[in-house]
């Protein structure tokens, strides 16, 4: 099949401002696309071609053309939000949440709602890898990330909490942006920590990131150096890393001194190794609070996974808690003055090629403490493993830099020659 729902997003906008097309042709193309593969990927949740058709038709502004997924856990008027939970089957709340207000105001057009692990938690759903159904997608933003793998959308939201943004993106080989914490509103979207969630993204290049981010943060770009100081970041535990993807990530290294750039050692792993456990009591005793009033009322309709992670939140104590925020935001403070040596620190995205199995979306490891910092994240594929499936680098800027971030990933993704 082909089609405008093969082009990127940036393509897309830039046919549609020349008259080439129109949204509503570019709609048709991706509900095409969807009616033909969605029913083996199972990406969406609740689709509506003729709600999609009516998006489109309206659509005007800097992302006209473009489509939009959405996942399930985010309010989209006119979309079901049912947050993969027996709870909420059937709730379709009547306003979009901020995010999607702000998108759909720019013109995109909204395909419908992508399918999330359990209150995007670890409880996966039934979307499969778009490059091998017998192997996870990743999670929590399952259905987002093969949803722009696939070609079915041009672009589509998730949010990530430990991994479940950056860990799908390199599964599934699409490009996506984990922002700075705080930047992106959260109104309207159903949480899981308070803490840590963070909406992002994916896309088909690095400028299709950029261009959802420019809805949010217009302001000009300056363009990153032309000799780019990059820290490569062999974080712990290295050893969580599979073999492909060490080498993905030191021949994205070599590539980059190749082509004239500074690579040296991060040097600062020692900070980074107690974010691991803070991390994990901060996300419990915030997704018992979150969840708290499903708890009370549905608990025998939550999974083992998630009563199980409420429990451990629970016993959490109040000094554990202290403790644990006193070292987010001391590694914070510290990552704030070490980031600004470097243009990018780079890493693994994940431990290595999707897992062979649709019981776990795989492991959050090389995720999770950048999220705990709130610093922005940008996945980029970095070729396949031996199984021929999809390995990401990801590289991470200081907090609130995430545009001259995206900048520094056009950079190296040109020198890489990556492609979605």
């Amino acid at each position: 099949m082909t089609g405008w729902n093969r082009e990127t997003a940036t393509a897309v906008r830039a046919a549609v401002e020349a008259g080439e097309t129109t949204a509503v042709k570019v709609a048709e193309d991706c509900i095409a696309a969807i009616a033909e593969r969605d029913g083996a990927l199972r990406a969406f949740v609740d689709f509506d071609a003729r709600a999609a058709r009516r998006t489109a038709k309206a659509a005007q502004g800097p992302l006209a053309g473009v489509t939009l997924g959405v996942k399930d856990i985010i309010d989209a008027d006119g979309w079901a939000t049912q947050c993969n939970s027996p709870i909420y089957a059937g709730h379709k709340p009547d306003r979009d949440s901020a995010v999607v207000g702000l998108l759909r105001a720019a013109g995109a057009t909204i395909l419908g709602k992508t399918v999330t692990t359990e209150f995007a938690f670890a409880q996966p759903g039934p979307t499969v890898n778009p490059h091998h159904p017998g192997h996870t997608p990743g999670g929590s933003s399952s259905g987002s990330a093969a949803a722009v793998a696939a070609r079915l959308v041009h672009v589509a939201l998730g949010t990530q909490t430990g991994g479940s943004v950056t860990r799908p993106g390199s599964y599934c080989g699409v490009f996506s942006l984990k922002p700075s914490f705080g930047i992106i509103p959260r109104e309207g979207v159903k949480p899981l920590s308070e803490s840590l969630d963070t909406i992002g993204w994916y896309g088909r290049s690095v400028a299709d990131l950029a261009l959802v981010l420019s809805v949010f943060q217009p302001e000009p770009v300056v363009p990153p150096p032309q000799r780019l100081r990059i820290a490569l970041c062999l974080q712990p535990p290295w050893s969580a890393a599979t073999g492909p993807m060490r080498t993905a990530v030191r021949k994205v290294a070599r590539a980059l001194e190749r082509a004239g750039h500074i690579v040296a050692p991060f040097g600062h792993e020692a900070i980074l190794d107690p974010l691991h456990d803070a991390h994990d009591a901060i996300m419990s005793v915030d997704a018992a609070r979150s969840l708290r009033l499903e708890k009370r009322h549905h608990e025998d309709r939550l999974s083992q996974r998630l009563r199980e992670r409420i429990l451990r939140g629970e016993a959490v104590t109040p000094d554990a808690e202290r403790q644990a925020r006193r070292t987010a935001e001391l590694g914070r403070r510290e990552f704030d003055l070490i980031a600004g040596s470097w243009d990018a620190i780079l890493t693994a995205a994940a431990p290595g090629e999707a897992p062979e199995t649709l019981a776990s979306t795989g492991d959050a490891v090389f995720n999770k403490l950048w999220t705990l910092l709130g610093v922005p994240c940008v996945g980029i594929p970095a070729g396949r493993g031996p199984k021929g499936l999809p390995l990401g680098i990801q590289l991470v800027g200081r907090r609130f830099d995430d545009a001259r971030l995206l900048a520094v990933a056009a950079s190296v993704a040109d020198v890489i020659g990556a492609e979605a």
